[in-house]
């Protein structure tokens, strides 16, 4: 129930879904108080959904939500409370045999929020959710970096063809860094989060890659963190194998996001900040005006709010897995 799990919770409250049980450390009285306050999505939610703390639990629009405490997973009484899925938004627990222990617990599916480790499949909405696994009681949902960039390549890759591809997000710093410096084994990540432009280390390429096996060899991925409490910029630079406008690619993602990919991928031309795709729940939204291309080399920028997007996307995952 971190930033993720806490926006999930408030987005499902609008879906036929019903959230019978949530599992985290804070104790009940900090958890139905970060629901109903949020430094980020306040106006969004504020008053839309009434949280309260009961004996076992919390109230959410007067409906019962148990809360536990387990640190682990297999100990929860799912099979008791009949759990259809569960969504595991800690990011502690990225392995098939690890997730299973949900399943063991009584589960009947386990939805991983970001991209799991080898042998977990992924799904992203808008590139293979149409092939999800039969049968497969676990899957990934891969990340909101993952989520914006495999749509992107997907397209650039059929339309262009893509020899290599420099990859760049600009991102609202995360939990994961520090508000003063300290101790990190990253030494970077360990400087004050809200002073700084701090360049970190992702595995951003290695996901790409195994996606798109003809770009094997052939990504960079980084990320810069900076002082905004949440928004991203992708800037995606490529090699094309043949020579192409900048017009033609803005064509491109505007059809989709008036076609095939409405809801996934947007596309604009005004004069946009991180601050305006707040609560935009696109994956991925073009920035027209920041399409460059010289030749084969071509620059491609999407902005995303890497919190409202990808959650959204979860809930899609969620409506297929249970319809399935």
């Amino acid at each position: 129930m971190g930033r993720i799990g806490r926006l999930l919770c408030k987005l499902l409250a609008d879906t036929p879904h019903e959230v019978v049980a949530v599992n985290d450390v804070m104790t009940k009285e900090n958890l139905a108080y970060l629901l109903r306050f949020d430094s980020i999505y306040g106006q969004f939610f504020l008053g839309k959904h009434q949280v309260a703390v009961s004996e076992n639990g919390l109230l959410i629009n007067g409906k019962a939500v148990k809360v536990f405490t387990e640190a682990s997973p297999e100990n929860l009484p799912w099979k008791e409370l009949g759990v259809e899925a569960v969504v595991e938004c800690s990011g502690k627990f990225l392995t098939h045999e690890l997730l299973s222990m949900h399943l063991q617990a009584g589960a009947k599916r386990v939805l991983l929020s970001t991209t799991g480790a080898t042998g977990v499949p992924m799904i992203i909405r808008g590139f293979n959710d149409s092939m999800q696994p039969a049968g497969q009681p676990i899957i990934a949902s891969g990340g909101c970096m993952t989520n914006c960039t495999v749509l992107l390549l997907h397209h650039l890759i059929g339309n262009f063809g893509v020899e290599s591809v420099h990859i760049n997000v600009t991102h609202s710093y995360t939990s994961r860094q520090s508000l003063v410096d300290a101790p990190n084994i990253d030494f970077r990540r360990g400087r004050a989060a809200t002073s700084s432009i701090i360049p970190v280390k992702v595995d951003l390429h290695e996901t790409l890659e195994s996606v798109f096996p003809t770009l094997a060899g052939r990504v960079i991925s980084s990320s810069t963190r900076v002082p905004v409490i949440c928004g991203a910029l992708c800037d995606l630079n490529f090699i094309a194998t043949k020579p192409v406008e900048a017009n033609t690619i803005n064509q491109l993602f505007r059809k989709l996001s008036e076609n095939q990919l409405v809801g996934l991928i947007g596309y604009t031309e005004e004069a946009v900040t991180s601050t305006d795709i707040l609560c935009n729940p696109n994956s991925a939204v073009v920035d027209g005006t920041l399409t460059h291309a010289i030749g084969r080399h071509v620059k491609l920028s999407a902005w995303f709010d890497d919190q409202f997007a990808f959650t959204n996307r979860l809930v899609e995952l969620i409506d297929q897995v249970q319809s399935n």
